[in-house]
């Protein structure tokens, strides 16, 4: 099996982190819920955990918050915020429906307003003047931005967008699901709140995830139970992480999670991962039945490649792929609406997408260019 879905889920994860995976389930014990040695040393590794996720990128004077999902963190981060009738918020062209869904829950009980951020289709840049425009005219209450378009690979430039709207004090949330932990993330980013999926580029296990709360930032609580802490007090701990952190953590999942932070703090997987998607986009463009979309400058691209053939639908081209050559790649419209209007393959059943991971190497890249010769 060739597998180009690491966009979804990495795979495999690296091997120190299947055995921690397996220690740990054998040694499962309730952090927070016990003052005895070993629950002790479990609320230990989760502490470490938060640390060494804000590590990845010199961050400091954070908080970090564990969630079951990034979708999940969005939510809360979405439906924290104390939005009022009228409000403007504004998308990147490429978020995801995590982000989209809970928004539009909210244009229609709310009566906010969602603008879309204004990129040129043929460059993939941000049009900033226009932007800036933009927010003269309407100014922002939130602004949501990916770090990597889980579509199209685009590198996003975020923080030019989140200068612009730090003006208006806004909310600033960065999307950073599919490349934290491997594209840094400039420190100085004047971000609210960075949302993280630990299964994708963190290359841990699914059901552990999370955000980043800058220091000095707020929202209302959406999730409320046991902490394990103050027990007799029905109202919830409004500070961060603790009092947003409901019911029992999954503590196997957080110590993948710890252990794959070593990994990737010794291991250049960004240099790798982006030699292969290079390579990739190289010999797509030498296939003429192809429509691919990138830039002309693929520096913007990092780990996937969108594409479409001009025989078959996407759906039917990956369905071939899977039966005749065992080769994994993903079909459709990716969870993500915006972004298929934005590049026009919306009333065509979406694209064909390619996402790289840090095991593959050039020989599965060419096994995979070769299919296309006889399709």
């Amino acid at each position: 099996m060739i597998y180009l879905d690491n966009a979804a889920t990495t795979y495999p994860k690296p091997e120190c982190v299947y055995k921690r995976i397996e220690e740990a389930s054998r040694n499962a014990f309730n952090s927070g819920r016990g003052s005895y040695k070993v629950a002790k040393e479990k609320s230990k590794i989760i502490e470490e955990t938060r640390e060494e996720i804000l590590s990845l990128n010199n961050i400091y004077n954070c908080e970090v918050v564990f969630t079951p999902s990034a979708t999940l963190a969005l939510n809360q981060i979405i439906f924290g915020i104390d939005f009022k009738n009228g409000d403007n918020v504004y998308v990147s062209p490429f978020e995801h429906n995590a982000v989209m869904r809970p928004l539009e829950q909210l244009r229609k009980t709310m009566n906010i307003e969602i603008i879309e951020i204004p990129f040129d289709k043929i460059t993939f840049e941000l049009k900033k003047s226009e932007l800036e425009n933009l927010f003269t005219l309407k100014k922002p209450k939130a602004v949501f931005c990916s770090q990597v378009s889980n579509v199209i690979g685009l590198l996003i430039d975020y923080k030019t967008i989140f200068e612009l709207s730090s003006k208006y004090n806004s909310f600033n949330v960065l999307d950073a699901s599919q490349g934290y932990g491997i594209v840094k993330i400039d420190s100085n980013t004047k971000y609210s709140f960075i949302v993280f999926a630990g299964h994708k580029s963190l290359y841990a296990m699914f059901g552990i995830a999370g955000y980043i709360v800058k220091d000095g930032c707020k929202i209302n609580q959406i999730f409320f139970g046991g902490t394990g802490a103050d027990s007799l007090n029905l109202e919830m701990d409004d500070k961060f992480p603790f009092g947003y952190e409901v019911g029992s953590y999954n503590i196997v999942a957080i110590e993948s999670l710890h252990e794959s932070i070593k990994w990737l703090k010794n291991t250049d997987v960004y240099s790798h991962e982006k030699e292969i998607t290079n390579y990739l986009i190289e010999e797509l463009k030498k296939n003429k039945n192809l429509n691919l979309y990138v830039p002309e400058n693929s520096d913007k691209i990092f780990g996937i490649v969108a594409f479409n053939h001009k025989n078959y639908n996407a759906k039917d081209l990956g369905m071939i792929l899977s039966e005749d050559y065992d080769i994994c790649i993903r079909t459709g419209y990716h969870c993500a609406p915006l972004v298929h209007k934005w590049l026009g393959t919306e009333d065509i059943g979406g694209e064909c997408r390619v996402s790289v991971g840090y095991n593959m190497q050039i020989k599965d890249i060419d096994l995979f260019v070769k299919s296309f010769k006889t399709i």
